[in-house]
């Protein structure tokens, strides 16, 4: 939406793929009837290449040692240097979950200089994981990219920029369409909305064991170190400054500092007092998932209309009463009998109790309550086996502890839809690398320096589950979903604007001290960073409706009513959008538009809602004041 605003890349420190061409070695295994990825070694450069990030491996599957910096052997004591084994350096920080999150943090705190070893956990190539973004995620990956100066990651947040492998089995996400049905019955023609947002980005439908592994590629070209083999952990043991990460090849690694983002049994999790460590968050449901081949484009059933596009060019959502079901198409060819489609399903457990031990068996009888799902589903078939949990969600009561944080996935697991898993993964990663690093230059390790990012995290974790539970609320009637989800993409769009204004602010000040200081508050709503606070009182106000209709206090159709009229007389809506129009259910953001949205922006809005849309001055003001 607003002009396009270059901003000088800081130089890398290394390359995109490492010298050592055992890379990939000890990678998680997928099918070769999912995976397309080559296997793609790299020379290694010659002795003293500059910039390369790496030094020549000692041997096959070794660890890749290199000189710590000077800065983090400062981090440890003198007790805790004289107590360390003669046959084994320790590492700094250790990060268990080699998968996105983990990957993308081992490479940034190998660019900063820190010695970090990135150790695979048993669940890295099971768990089941986000796979779309939408612009605002997009602009997450911009912000880790150039403020951590490793400006691969924004390919993440530009489809076109990934690697052409990565690119051949993931997918352009053109559109999000929400397709309303009831049991029984034929999707109605004017149950449906479809969002078509041309992106600066090019928004991805991300096929993760290939991302997954490019991204660890990724981390060991900028310096981060891999056990032997990739084998995974079994368990950690010692205490603060003196860790041992033990493997399941009967090897060991040495840490001094752990990131735990290994899955809901981590390790790090037990240390954290007699209290059970995870909670269940208020929105529970249970949750099916698969990788299905032969799924039918649902566009020769359920016809988009004429201002919408084919639901198979995004990401479909085909909410009912009580859940949803979200289909994700992977690749090039999405229309034919054998294209990839990610299937997940989140479900109200009230309203749709298990029927059979078998997750597939459960999802063929939730298809048969909706004809056009079972026609859809009909002749598919699973490539990636089901998976079904119950409950799905779950946040950690605390993340902070001697010597260690417990993060991304060990500390939260929310629904995939509206992008929340891949989001949120790249939001904790901007904040745990700014504290880690932090905590590297100077020297505090202690509980104490690490207590914001653990508070960090759980204000997400709880706008999260107020997003969710506000979603569920709104599927028991179309007019209500319709509402919602116009506020959720007013809330998503105008984030991703605020982020990139405030980013380019901040780089703007190169060198201050405070120079990331707007991005390190939290302002509710998920939001942390200047955003106008209209968008913070609409959500809240919409979740408070929701809650109004969960507790039989008011009409679904009233609620959505007062959300429409909202939407229609807030003055930070542009009208051009005709969000506040129930009836018009197809956004094409069109570039006639968008000079009619830059004309809006410098004569009638707020001056906060101004600058994210037009070039403007370098100071922000405070949006408290």
């Amino acid at each position: 939406m607003s002009p396009h605003e270059p901003t000088e890349r800081p130089p890398t420190a290394g390359p995109a793929r490492p010298a050592d061409p055992v890379w990939a070695e000890g990678a998680e295994t997928v099918t070769a009837a999912e995976s397309a990825l080559p296997y793609e070694p790299t020379a290694a450069p010659s002795p003293g290449e500059a910039g390369s990030g790496t030094v020549p491996r000692k041997g096959r599957g070794e660890l890749r040692d290199q000189p710590p910096p000077a800065r983090s052997e400062r981090t440890a004591s003198p007790a805790e240097r004289s107590a360390r084994p003669k046959n084994a350096a320790r590492h700094t920080v250790a990060v268990l979950g080699a998968h996105l999150g983990g990957g993308m943090l081992a490479a940034i705190l190998a660019r900063a200089g820190i010695d970090v070893v990135l150790v695979d956990s048993p669940h890295d190539a099971t768990a089941p994981s986000g796979e779309t973004t939408v612009p605002y995620t997009a602009e997450v990956f911009e912000l880790l990219a150039r403020r951590y100066g490793v400006p691969e990651l924004s390919a993440l947040g530009h489809f076109g920029q990934l690697p052409a492998e990565v690119r051949r089995t993931s997918g352009i996400k053109s559109s999000i369409g929400f397709v309303y049905a009831r049991p029984g019955a034929p999707v109605r023609p004017h149950h449906v909305v479809q969002f078509n947002v041309p992106s600066e980005h090019g928004e991805s439908h991300l096929y993760r064991p290939d991302v997954d592994a490019w991204v660890h590629r990724l981390a060991t070209g900028y310096g981060a170190k891999v056990p032997q083999g990739r084998s995974v952990f079994t368990e950690v043991r010692g205490e603060a400054g003196d860790f041992t990460i033990e493997l399941a090849d009967g090897s060991s690694v040495p840490a001094a500092f752990v990131v735990d983002m290994s899955g809901p049994d981590a390790p790090m999790l037990r240390r954290l007092g007699p209290d059970p460590a995870l909670r269940p968050l208020r929105h529970s449901s249970r949750v099916l998932t698969a990788h299905l081949r032969g799924v039918r484009p649902l566009e020769r059933r359920v016809d988009p209309g004429t201002g919408g596009t084919p639901w198979t060019g995004g990401t479909t959502q085909v909410v009912f009463p009580g859940g949803w079901i979200q289909l994700v198409p992977f690749g090039d060819q999405r229309t034919g009998e054998t294209s990839l489609t990610s299937v997940s399903v989140s479900l109200d457990a009230k309203l749709w109790p298990q029927r059979s031990a078998s997750p597939e068996d459960d999802f063929q009888q939730l298809i048969r309550q909706f004809p056009d799902l079972e026609w859809q589903f009909g002749e598919a078939t699973a490539v990636r086996a089901w998976t079904g949990s119950e409950p799905w969600q779950y946040g950690a009561n605390a993340a902070a502890g001697d010597g260690f944080v417990v993060l991304e996935r060990s500390a939260v697991r929310c629904d995939f839809t509206l992008s929340r898993d891949v989001t949120l993964t790249a939001e904790l990663v901007h904040e745990a690398a700014a504290h880690l690093i932090s905590a590297a230059g100077s020297g505090d390790w202690s509980v104490e320096h690490f207590r914001p990012l653990e508070s960090f995290q759980a204000s997400l974790i709880e706008h999260g589950d107020r997003l969710l539970r506000t979603a569920l609320t709104a599927t028991t009637d179309f007019r209500l979903w319709n509402s919602f989800c116009r506020v959720w993409l007013l809330h998503s769009m105008f984030a991703a604007l605020s982020l990139k204004r405030a980013r380019n602010d901040a780089l703007a000040t190169p060198g201050r001290p405070d120079q990331w200081r707007e991005l390190e508050r939290y302002r509710g709503a998920g939001l942390w960073f200047p955003v106008y606070p209209g968008f913070v009182a609409l959500f809240d106000d919409m979740e408070r409706l929701a809650r109004q209709v969960a507790d039989g206090r008011l009409a679904p159709g009233a609620a959505a009513e007062r959300i429409f009229g909202q939407l229609r007389s807030a003055s930070f809506v542009p009208p051009l959008f005709a969000f506040g129009d129930p009836t018009d259910r197809y956004y094409n953001f069109t570039p006639l538009k968008r000079v009619k949205v830059l004309l809006w922006a410098k004569r009638r809005a707020p001056y906060m809602v101004q600058r994210v849309l037009t070039r403007g001055a370098t100071v922000l003001p405070d949006v408290e004041r």
